[in-house]
């Protein structure tokens, strides 16, 4: 799979970010406009708990989300873009993939017994196979919370919106770097961080890490021990691009020069944009971790 198969074809008109803080739409016109409109988030809306978002408050999102699809006029098909800490993903090895779809759920259940403090049967699950190779078959596999999901999709339903897509942060931003060659992707957010391998477009190297807070010190141990892998287990010694997403301002920073601090790392390029925004008020308050994920949606994956 690659990480582009995530994102749905044709691209959605309308794509949503939502955290415990704010809800955000963004809305494609003609000629590559967005259009884009915030709102907070109430208190208390989400439940997030060790494997991810547990429950939602449908009472006090709803009037949320009907504020902003109206705001924009938002299309019915839309994505939906949330913080990778709700979902937990896991690439799992196995010597072969068996072929009835039965029989890979229960593999994938038998060994999420091991990772997991909940009951697989109250998961859903997302698997995705990788491309064949020499060594052992890997599978993709996105978990989440199903009654959190159902209630989450509940709400937009009653609002007139279809979610064509849920997906994490960390995989919708891994889509949009449209860079050649082995990239690391290193997305934080509150409590959470990310880190996902592509090579080829396909994850190689997928780990998370709960954070108490953003311990400098942690983090570094995170990522030296990440680079280490990739460097001596995958064989990329030089030539590994780097990309980065924090919603800590000065964390991002950090970050950054740590990149440009090690000699077999380099930072991805930006792309010129394929879509802007009318306008930058609201761009600037929703700021670039929650919307540029949503802008890799809205163009099509990888740019």
């Amino acid at each position: 799979m690659k990480i582009a198969d995530l994102l749905t074809s044709p691209p959605p008109a309308t794509g949503w970010s939502l955290d415990g803080v704010l809800a955000a739409v963004v809305r494609r016109h003609a000629k590559g406009e967005l259009r884009c409109a915030a709102v907070e988030i109430p208190e208390e809306t989400f439940d997030v708990g060790p494997v991810g978002l547990q429950a939602v408050d449908s009472d006090k999102l709803r009037p949320v989300l009907t504020r902003l699809q109206q705001e924009v006029e938002g299309s019915k098909r839309a994505a939906l873009v949330v913080p990778s800490g709700w979902f937990r993903t896991h690439l799992l090895e196995f010597d072969e993939l068996p072929r009835r779809q039965l029989d890979l759920h229960d593999m994938v259940v038998w060994r999420l017994k091991k990772l997991l403090p909940v009951a697989p049967s109250s998961l859903r699950l997302a698997t995705v196979p990788q491309p064949p190779t020499d060594g052992p078959r890997r599978l993709l596999v996105m978990v989440g919370i199903e009654h959190a999901l159902a209630d989450l999709e509940a709400v937009f339903e009653s609002v007139g919106v279809s979610p064509g897509i849920i997906t994490p942060r960390v995989f919708a931003m891994a889509g949009g770097t449209g860079t050649p060659g082995p990239v690391l992707n290193i997305q934080q957010e509150e409590g959470f961080l990310s880190l996902v391998l592509l090579i080829d477009d396909s994850p190689h190297v997928v780990r998370t890490k709960l954070l108490a807070g953003n311990d400098w010190a942690v983090i570094e141990r995170e990522l030296m021990m990440t680079v280490g892998f990739i460097e001596t287990s995958l064989g990329v010694e030089d030539g590994l691009s780097v990309a980065v997403s924090a919603e800590d301002q000065e964390l991002n920073d950090r970050l950054q020069s740590w990149t440009a601090s090690i000699p077999t790392l380099s930072s991805v390029e930006t792309a010129p944009p394929s879509l802007v925004f009318e306008g930058t008020a609201v761009r600037d308050r929703v700021r670039p971790f929650r919307l540029d994920p949503v802008v890799n949606v809205l163009s099509g994956g990888v740019r």
